[in-house]
């Protein structure tokens, strides 16, 4: 699976660079996104964000979470492993802090190549292009779609509405045909990673898509595993100010604007 190999990844990295483990600062719980931020030593803090699915959120208790108030006291390879099994708070609050190590990483040990230019121009998307979408990706798809209208979105919640009337909208994959399934381009959001169905969502499009890329705050860990699972491009975004995206995700904000304190990459593979 992804996420445990991912998990398993970071600690070696940790154990044969030597690296000393960060500490626990803040777990902040928020509407749109949950962070964890860390502190290691000689470099500021690093924030790891992951998406608070609201379906998560409606089945959970949260006069139960026998977690609340004692985050900061566990250790990194307790909340790593939070990141396996069902979802749940607590794997999400783990995604977060797989991301924040990996960020941690990236300062120290980057050997990724990154895209130097926007990542639609990167692409080479024109109007014979045929994009996919797993997840709302919003901006990206308005800016695609100026391009191309050779475009599908998948995603439970969506209802036609006016900026997409035009484009096919199917709620889950199982409802794409044969021919459908064919794309020259893959954008899959980095939630599939929270509801466990990125592996499924890689196996079903294996062949189908040209190129497959994996995009969003959720997905901001190092990417190996990912690459070797036959995706193309890993998407994320490094926090610059943590104390300022902090505070928009204690006041239920999202990546529209948090994003301001925060800076996009992506990372290919070669």
């Amino acid at each position: 699976m992804i996420l445990e190999r991912t998990v398993e990844l970071v600690k070696q990295i940790y154990r044969y660079e030597r690296i000393w483990l960060p500490k626990v600062n803040r777990v902040v719980i928020g509407l749109g996104y949950t962070g964890v931020e860390l502190l290691a030593y000689s470099y500021n803090p690093f924030l790891g964000l992951a998406y608070t699915l609201p379906s998560i959120i409606k089945n959970t208790n949260c006069g139960k979470l026998n977690f609340a108030g004692i985050l900061t006291e566990k250790k990194i390879d307790e909340l790593l492993e939070w990141a396996y099994g069902v979802p749940s708070l607590k794997k999400i609050i783990g995604i977060a802090t797989l991301n924040a190590v990996s960020q941690h990483i990236l300062k120290i040990k980057n050997p990724y190549t990154k895209i130097k230019i926007d990542i639609v121009d990167y692409l080479k998307i024109d109007n014979d292009t045929k994009v996919t979408f797993i997840g709302l990706i919003a901006p990206m798809i308005k800016k695609i779609s100026d391009i191309t209208k050779s475009l599908i979105i998948i995603e439970n919640n969506l209802k036609v509405s006016t900026p997409f009337k035009d484009i096919i909208i199917k709620n889950n994959i199982d409802q794409l045909k044969d021919e459908e399934l064919s794309t020259d381009i893959l954008f899959c959001t980095g939630t599939a990673l929270i509801n466990n169905t990125l592996e499924d969502i890689l196996q079903k499009f294996k062949r189908k898509a040209q190129r497959i890329v994996v995009i969003g705050p959720t997905a901001s860990m190092i990417p190996d595993i990912m690459f070797d699972y036959g995706v193309n491009i890993v998407g994320g975004m490094k926090i610059i100010n943590t104390d300022a995206t902090i505070r928009v995700l204690q006041e239920g904000g999202g990546t529209k604007l948090f994003k301001q304190f925060g800076k996009k990459y992506n990372l290919i593979k070669e």
